[in-house]
C-alpha cells in the first residue's frame, strides 16, 4: 500500500521544478538547510492560531521577531507576528491602518500585488504615485498626499529589486497625519548587509510597520512572513474567539501553520548576522557577474540593481520566457518594462549563470 502511494506521489513530484537544479531563476526562494527543514517537520503540528497550547512556539516566535526587529532597527519589545507571507502581512498592516481611521492608499504601480488585494478587500481606494528612475517620486508624493493617507513604500521592489527612498518619503509623511508602511518582504534580509545600507525601517521616525519575510532571503521554508510594528496594531483587529485558550484572534488567518516559526528560528540560529552577511555578499557578487556577462554579450540591462534582482530587456519577453521554459529554465517577466526578471538566489551559481546566458543567446 505504501509503495503504491509513493509511486503515485513521486510521479507528481517529477512534474515540478526543484531548486536543487539551480534552474529556477524567477523565484524569491531557495532550498533551506537540512537542519532548518528538520525543525519545520518537528513542529509542524503547532498552531499559533491557538497559542495557549503552544507556549514553546510562542516563545520562539518572539525570538524570531526580535531578530526581525534588529534588521529593521526596531526596539526588541515592538509587537509583531510571524504570518503566512508578505501578502498576509501587507493586508494586515493596511487592515489595522483602516481601523485606525486611515482611508486611502498611496503607492506605486510597481508595488506588490498584495496592495491591490488589500485595496479590494478593505474598500480602500489606491492612488498611484508617479515614479522617477523606477522608484517613488517624492516630489509627486508631496503634491498629492493628504491627512489620513496610508503610504506604502517598498524596500526591495519585487519587479526591479530597487528601493523606494524611504527616508525621504518619511519626511513627507511626517508633515501629515499619515501611516507609513514599508514592504521589505524581500529587501529586509538584504539591505542590512549591504555595504551601502540605506534606512528603510524604524530608523525612519514616520515608519509605523514593516513587512519582512524569513522565507525569502532569510532561508526559511514557506510559509514564513513577518509583520512588525511600532505600536500594537493587532489589538485593533482582534476578534473574540471564546473556544481558544486565550479567547482572542488577532491575525487574518485563524489556523497558523507554525512549524515555520521553528524553522525560521533554526535558520536565524544557523546563519546569524555573519552568515546572512555572507549569503548576501555571494548573491550580490553573482548578480554583478551576471550583469557583466550579459553586457559583454550585448544584452541591455533595465537599470543597475540595488539588490539581487536583475532585469534583461528583450523583444517579446513572454515569448522568450516560454522558449526558456521549454528547455528547462524558469524565469519571470516584467511586462511593464518588457524584460526578463532574474532573482539571483543562493542556488544560482556562476556555473548556472554561464549556462543560462549561453542558452539565452541561442534563443535571442
Amino acid at each position: 500500500m505504501h509503495e503504491d502511494i509513493e509511486r503515485v506521489l513521486e510521479e507528481y513530484y517529477r512534474r515540478d521544478l526543484h531548486y536543487e537544479s539551480g534552474r529556477i531563476l524567477g523565484s524569491m526562494y531557495t532550498k533551506p538547510p537540512d537542519i532548518v527543514l528538520n525543525y519545520f517537520f518537528k513542529f509542524y503540528q503547532a498552531n499559533l492560531g491557538n497559542p495557549g497550547l503552544y507556549p514553546g512556539t510562542v516563545a520562539m516566535e518572539r525570538e524570531v521577531l526580535r531578530f526581525l526587529l534588529r534588521l529593521t532597527s526596531g526596539e526588541e519589545n515592538y509587537p509583531g507576528h510571524v504570518l503566512s507571507g508578505g501578502t498576509e502581512a501587507n493586508i494586515t498592516a493596511l487592515w489595522a491602518a483602516r481601523e485606525m481611521g486611515y482611508r486611502r492608499i498611496l503607492t506605486t504601480e510597481d508595488a506588490h500585488f498584495s496592495i491591490l488585494k488589500a485595496s479590494n478587500l478593505l474598500s480602500m481606494p489606491v492612488e498611484y504615485v508617479p515614479m522617477r528612475d523606477y522608484v517613488m517620486d517624492v516630489k509627486a508624493l508631496s503634491d498629492i498626499i493628504q491627512d489620513d493617507d496610508v503610504v506604502v513604500a517598498t524596500a526591495g521592489i519585487t519587479s526591479t529589486g530597487l528601493i523606494d527612498p524611504v527616508e525621504e518619503i518619511g519626511r513627507v509623511c511626517s508633515e501629515h497625519r499619515c501611516f507609513l508602511h514599508v514592504d521589505a518582504a524581500f529587501g529586509g534580509f538584504v539591505i542590512p548587509f549591504l555595504p551601502d545600507r540605506v534606512k528603510f525601517g524604524f530608523d525612519v521616525p514616520a515608519v509605523q510597520s514593516v513587512t519582512i519575510d524569513p522565507h525569502k532571503m532569510g532561508m526559511a521554508p514557506y510559509p514564513a512572513g513577518g509583520l512588525v510594528a511600532r505600536e500594537n496594531l493587532f489589538e485593533g483587529i482582534a476578534v473574540d474567539a471564546p473556544y481558544l485558550m486565550r479567547g482572542k484572534s488577532d491575525t487574518l488567518l485563524g489556523t497558523r501553520q507554525s512549524g515555520s516559526v521553528a524553522a525560521a528560528y533554526a535558520a536565524i540560529l544557523h546563519f546569524g548576522m555573519s552568515g546572512y552577511r555572507e549569503v548576501v555578499r555571494e548573491c550580490m557578487e553573482r548578480t554583478e557577474y551576471l550583469m557583466r556577462i550579459l553586457r559583454e554579450e550585448g544584452f541591455e540591462i533595465l537599470t543597475p540593481p540595488r539588490l539581487n534582482i536583475l532585469n534583461i530587456v528583450v523583444k517579446d519577453a513572454e515569448k522568450v520566457k516560454k522558449s526558456l521554459y521549454d528547455i528547462g529554465w524558469a524565469v519571470s517577466t516584467n511586462p511593464r518594462y518588457n524584460s526578463l526578471r532574474i532573482v539571483v538566489m543562493p542556488h544560482v551559481t556562476e556555473e548556472i549563470i554561464e549556462k543560462f546566458v549561453g542558452d539565452l543567446k541561442k534563443i535571442i
